[in-house]
C-alpha cells in the first residue's frame, strides 16, 4: 500500500510538472515575448508625456490612491502646454463663470460642441464630448486646488460660428493663467503656459510622483500583439545636448526624478498606461496620411523646438491594434486652430511670441523673426509670383479669409521642372518680399538672430534679380525662383499701389511700394498648431481597437486622442483628469469602472432656452463681430444689434488691426514685440513739439485686459508727453510694449 501510494504521488507530481511546462511553453509562444520582459521600474499608472494632459492625469491618479510614474522624452516637464499662452477654454459652469454670472452648464457645453454649423464642432465624437462636458467644471476646479492661478478677468468668447467664425462657444469660456511667479525659461518670454504646468508639476512632485525624463517611449507591451492586457512600455534614452555643449540639459525641479542613463528601460504598469504624448503634427509621414498637402515645408510647429509632437503615442498604440478617430479634423479646412498664419516671418518657429534670446534653447530656435506688416510686403510662391490676397493671411483664429489664402498657397506652383511632360504641384515654401524702407518704417533689425539667414529662412540682396537667384527653396531645392517673374510681380504690385487698386487679388492695404534695396525674402509658411485627431477612445478615455473593442489597461488623453476639435487647454486637461481617474479604476480584466456621469455638485441650469433646436434663427448668422470679447461685451453687442444698431465690426473682422494710411510729415510710428500677444505698433501725431494723438495700429493683446490698458496708457502719455509711464496693474507686458513702441516713435519725432 505504501509503495502504491508513492507511485500515485509520483504520477501526480509528473502531471503537475507537465502542466507547468505547457504553461511555460504557451507563454513562450506569445507573439512579442512579454513573458521574458525584465522590468526596470513599475508603478500602478505609467503616463507617457508630462504635459497639459499627463500632469492632471497623474494628479488625479495619485488622489485616487495609485502610484504614478511619468515617462517624458524631453529634458523638462510641461510639453506643448508650457510654451502656450495658458488659455483655459473651459465651460460647463466653472467657478470662473459663476464668479462673473455667466450661465453655462454641461448640457450647453455639449450642445455647442456637437453643432453641425460650427466647423470646430461638426466632426466631434458625441460620446467623448458628453464625458468631457460632464467633468470639465470639476477638472477646472481640480487644477485650481493644485496651485494654478488665474488672471482676474471675465471669461471671453471668440470667433463664434454664428458670427461667421469656426468656434462653437456661445458663452464666455476663455480664461487665462497668471504667470506672475513663474519664469518661462523655455521661450525666454512670459508665455503663461508655465503657470499651469509648473504648479501641477510641483504638486505632483510633492505628492510622490516619479519622473523618468529624457526617455522616449518606443513600444507598448501587450500580452499578445493584438489581444490581451497592456503590461507596460519600453523607453529609450534621449539626452538633450545643445549645439556647442557637452552636458545634457537638466530639469528645473528634481524631486522625484529617476536618474538613469541606461540605453533602454522597461516600465511595468500595474493598472494602466496613459498616452499623453501631445499629438502628431511634427511627424510628416503621419500627418500626410490625412492631408497630403502638409509636406515638410510646414516645419514651424507650435511648441517646437521645445516640444515635438512626433506621433509616437499614436504609432505605438496602433502597432497593438488601436484605431484612430476624427481624421477629417486633420485637414486644412475652414479655419480653426489646426493651422494659422505665422505671427513671425523670416524664421522657422513663427508661432506665437516665438523664442527670445533668453530662451534656454536659443541655440535651437536661432531667430525671433519679425511680425508681418501687410502695408509693406508682397507674398510670393517659389517661382516669385503672387497667388492670393495677402490681407487674408493673418489672424489668431483664422476663418474663411485665411482658408482662401491657404487653399491657393497649397497649389500655387504647378510646373514641369524637367520638361518631360510630367508636371508637378507644390505648395511651399512661400516668401514675404520686403525692402529696406519697410524695415525702417517698422524698426525691424534685419540681422541674424532676428532673421535666420544662416539656415535658409531669410535671404538678402541689393536687387530683386539677385534676390531671386539667392533664394533656395528649402525641401524643394530643384524649384528655382525666376528673377524675371519676381521683378514683374513687384513692378505690377507697385503700379497697383500707385493707382490705389489691386486688380489681381483685391488687397486693400496698398500703402507702400517695394522699390528700395536691399530687398529681403522672408520665410512665411503657415504654422501647424493643434493636433485635432488621434487615437479613438470611449467616454472613459480608454483606447478602442480597430474592431471597436476596448484595449485593456490602455488610455489616452489630450492631443493624442481624437474626438474633439477644440483649441485650448480645457479639453486637454479634462481628458487627462478623466484618464487618470479611469486608469486607477480598472477591474481584473483591465477595463475602467469609473463613473463618467455628471457629479450633482457641478450640475447647473439645463439652459433649455439656449439649447433649442426648433428655431431656424438660432442657426443663422447674427451680424456681430468675430473679435474676441468678454462675455458681457459680446452680450452688449448682441443687445445693440437686437435694437437695430449695426455693430461697429459687423464685417466679421477678428483682427485688432487698423490700416495705416500714408504717413504725414507730422506722424511717426514705433513698434515693440514685447506685448502679451506679440507686436504692438502705434502712430503718434506731433504738432508744435507736442503729441496731439496716439493711435495703436496693431495689437493682439488679451481682450478684457489689453485694450483697457492701452486706453489708460494713451491718456497718461498724452498728459505727460512722455513714454515714462506707470504700468497698468494686471497688464505689465502690454504696458512695457506700449512704452517701448511710444519711445521709438518719439525718438523718430526727435522729442
Amino acid at each position: 500500500m505504501k509503495l502504491r501510494d508513492n507511485r500515485f504521488f509520483s504520477k501526480i507530481a509528473i502531471l503537475f510538472v507537465c502542466l507547468a511546462l505547457i504553461f511555460v511553453l504557451a507563454a513562450g509562444c506569445r507573439n512579442d515575448g512579454t513573458s521574458k520582459i525584465k522590468w526596470d521600474y513599475e508603478a500602478d499608472v505609467v503616463i507617457i508625456g508630462a504635459g497639459g494632459a499627463g500632469l492632471p492625469a497623474g494628479l488625479k491618479a495619485l488622489e485616487d490612491g495609485a502610484s504614478v510614474l511619468f515617462v517624458e522624452t524631453n529634458w523638462d516637464v510641461g510639453g506643448h502646454a508650457a510654451v502656450s499662452e495658458g488659455q483655459l477654454h473651459s465651460g460647463g459652469g466653472t467657478v470662473s463663470q459663476q464668479e462673473w454670472g455667466i450661465e453655462d452648464s454641461a448640457d450647453l457645453y455639449y450642445f455647442d460642441h456637437t453643432r453641425g454649423g460650427a466647423p470646430d464642432a461638426r466632426y466631434n465624437d458625441r460620446i467623448q464630448v458628453r464625458s468631457v462636458a460632464n467633468s470639465m467644471a470639476k477638472a477646472y476646479d481640480f487644477i485650481l486646488k493644485n496651485g494654478v492661478k488665474l488672471l482676474d478677468i471675465e471669461p471671453m468668447v471668440r470667433n463664434y460660428y454664428r458670427d461667421g467664425g469656426s468656434d462653437p462657444d456661445s458663452v464666455g469660456r476663455m480664461t487665462y493663467s497668471d504667470s506672475g511667479e513663474w519664469v518661462n525659461e523655455y521661450t525666454g518670454t512670459t508665455a503663461a503656459g508655465v503657470a499651469i504646468t509648473r504648479p501641477l508639476e510641483k504638486s505632483l512632485r510633492d505628492k510622490g510622483a516619479k519622473f523618468l525624463l529624457n526617455y522616449h517611449m518606443d513600444k507598448i507591451y501587450r500580452e499578445n500583439q493584438l489581444s490581451g492586457k497592456v503590461l507596460g512600455v519600453q523607453a529609450g534614452y534621449t539626452p538633450h545636448v545643445l549645439p556647442g555643449q557637452t552636458e545634457p540639459l537638466k530639469s528645473l525641479m528634481s524631486q522625484g526624478n529617476i536618474e538613469s542613463t541606461k540605453k533602454m528601460l522597461n516600465i511595468k504598469a500595474n493598472k494602466g498606461v496613459i498616452i499623453a504624448t501631445g499629438g502628431s503634427t511634427g511627424n510628416v509621414a503621419f500627418r500626410t496620411m490625412f492631408d497630403a498637402r502638409l509636406g515638410p515645408e510646414y516645419d514651424g510647429l507650435g511648441g517646437m523646438p521645445f516640444s515635438d509632437q512626433d506621433a509616437s503615442g499614436e504609432i505605438a498604440a496602433m502597432e497593438i491594434g488601436a484605431a484612430l478617430a476624427s481624421l477629417s479634423s486633420y485637414q486644412m479646412q475652414e479655419g480653426g486652430a489646426q493651422m494659422k498664419a505665422p505671427n513671425r516671418i523670416g524664421c522657422q518657429y513663427g508661432y506665437g511670441r516665438g523664442f527670445m534670446r533668453d530662451s534656454k534653447i536659443w541655440a535651437l530656435s536661432r531667430a525671433t523673426g519679425i511680425e508681418m506688416d501687410h502695408n509693406s510686403m508682397v507674398i510670393v510662391n517659389m517661382l516669385g509670383a503672387r497667388f492670393a490676397n495677402e490681407d487674408d493671411y493673418r489672424g489668431v483664429f483664422p476663418g474663411h479669409e485665411y482658408q482662401r489664402f491657404l487653399e491657393k498657397a497649397a497649389s500655387s506652383v504647378f510646373i514641369d521642372p524637367d520638361g518631360d511632360g510630367n508636371a508637378e504641384c507644390y505648395g511651399g515654401p512661400i516668401w514675404a518680399i520686403v525692402d529696406a524702407e519697410a524695415a525702417k518704417r517698422n524698426d525691424w533689425v534685419m540681422e541674424q538672430g532676428v532673421l535666420d539667414f544662416d539656415n535658409g529662412y531669410a535671404f538678402k540682396a541689393d536687387t530683386l534679380e539677385e534676390l531671386a537667384q539667392k533664394v533656395v527653396n528649402k525641401y524643394y531645392e530643384h524649384v528655382k525662383m525666376d528673377p524675371k517673374i519676381l521683378v514683374d510681380t513687384i513692378n505690377r504690385y507697385n503700379r497697383f499701389v500707385a493707382a490705389g487698386k489691386d486688380e489681381d487679388w483685391g488687397k486693400t492695404t496698398l500703402v507702400n511700394q517695394i522699390k528700395n534695396g536691399p530687398f529681403y525674402a522672408l520665410w512665411a509658411v503657415s504654422n501647424l498648431h493643434d493636433t485635432l485627431a488621434g487615437l479613438r477612445v470611449d467616454e472613459k478615455m480608454q483606447v478602442v481597437d480597430l474592431h471597436g473593442k476596448l484595449i485593456p489597461n490602455l488610455f489616452c488623453a489630450g492631443e493624442s486622442c481624437g474626438g474633439m476639435r477644440v483649441h485650448g487647454l480645457g479639453r486637454v486637461i479634462t481628458s487627462g483628469y478623466i484618464a487618470g481617474r479611469s486608469a486607477v479604476s480598472v477591474d481584473k480584466d483591465g477595463f475602467a469602472t469609473a463613473d463618467t456621469a455628471l457629479d450633482p455638485a457641478y450640475a447647473g441650469s439645463e439652459t433649455n432656452g439656449k439649447t433649442k433646436t426648433d428655431k431656424a434663427e438660432y442657426f443663422s448668422l447674427r451680424g456681430s463681430t468675430r473679435a474676441t470679447k468678454t462675455h458681457s461685451e459680446k452680450e452688449a453687442e448682441l443687445a445693440a444689434l437686437a435694437k437695430g444698431k449695426k455693430s461697429a465690426a459687423a464685417s466679421g473682422s477678428i483682427f485688432n488691426y487698423t490700416s495705416m494710411t500714408k504717413s504725414a510729415g507730422n506722424t511717426f510710428t514705433g513698434a515693440s514685440d514685447k506685448g502679451m500677444g506679440g507686436t504692438i505698433r502705434l502712430q503718434i501725431t506731433v504738432e508744435k513739439g507736442r503729441m496731439t494723438a496716439i493711435k495703436v495700429i496693431k495689437h493682439s493683446e488679451t481682450a478684457g485686459i489689453g485694450p483697457q490698458a492701452i486706453e489708460k496708457l494713451t491718456a497718461q502719455a498724452l498728459q505727460r508727453q512722455s513714454a515714462d509711464l506707470d504700468v497698468v496693474s494686471g497688464a505689465t507686458m502690454t504696458s512695457d510694449a506700449f512704452k517701448e513702441a511710444l519711445a521709438k516713435a518719439m525718438k523718430k519725432a526727435k522729442m
